[in-house]
């Protein structure tokens, strides 16, 4: 194990342009949840690659990015054909966990979207945790926040109503092997009644990433009502009960 070589004058925040197409969209015309959370994985493993820290490089030291806990805040959701414009930045790591923010602007500079991540680093042959610092220690750090806190421990639901179980597919499987970040949420929110989402639109959302589903899983999806505009949900996998992820929405 060795630090990585980072390049010289790598941004310490890191910026694209994205267009809202129509199928990043529901009905509303609205950019989706899961379609944001794409452009937030494509535009951090962006900002690696500049930095020389892409997911090959880190491939040839046997480690991988795992998301461990997120928090959207919408101000403004973008809508169909609308272009915005996403920015990045690490804000370095404390123990295990590495911090990463990311910030939806419109056309004008306006905030629409906030969001805070937490990430582990994990070896590609043990799936053991490994600290980011010992291989991403000269990475370009940028000590802006957008929260004042870091995305909460969500706690357990005590009620949960399941959905029926159903295997992890290829299409929600990616190149590390496992279920993609997306998939979960993708899952969650298809187990909310349709017109509920047709009338109701997602003001903050907070997911918790516990264990990895992999090819072969049978997984349930739980919800839980705790007010008449938040709701707890998670992901188990049947054969042994244990929690994949936990979510936290307010609905608008």
């Amino acid at each position: 194990m060795s630090a990585f070589h980072i390049n010289p004058g790598s941004p310490l925040k890191f910026s694209e342009d994205f267009i809202v197409r129509s199928y990043h969209t529901d009905i509303h015309r609205q950019l989706t949840i899961p379609k944001l959370c794409s452009f937030f994985q494509d535009i951090a493993g962006n900002h690696t690659v500049a930095c020389g820290v892409g997911w090959e490089v880190m491939q040839e030291q046997n480690v991988f990015w795992v998301l461990s806990r997120l928090k959207i805040e919408v101000i403004k959701i973008p809508v169909w054909r609308q272009n915005i414009k996403v920015t990045t930045w690490s804000m370095g790591s404390n123990g295990l966990f590495a911090y990463r923010n990311f910030l939806v602007e419109d056309e004008q500079g306006n905030a629409m979207v906030k969001a805070v991540s937490m990430w582990l680093m994990v070896n590609t042959e043990t799936r053991r945790l490994v600290r980011p610092d010992d291989y991403m220690r000269d990475f370009p750090l940028c000590a802006e926040k957008l929260f004042d806190g870091e995305p909460e421990k969500l706690k357990p639901m005590k009620n949960a109503v399941f959905s029926e179980a159903s295997k992890v597919a290829f299409t929600e499987t990616d190149m590390n092997h496992h279920m993609n970040n997306v998939s979960y949420i993708e899952r969650i929110l298809n187990t909310y009644d349709f017109d509920f989402l047709k009338q109701h639109s997602i003001s903050e959302f907070q997911i918790n990433f516990l264990k990895e589903a992999v090819p072969g899983d049978l997984l349930k999806a739980g919800c839980e009502n705790i007010s008449n505009a938040e709701f707890m949900n998670n992901i188990v996998r049947e054969a042994d009960g244990v929690e994949m992820v936990r979510t936290r929405i307010n609905w608008g």
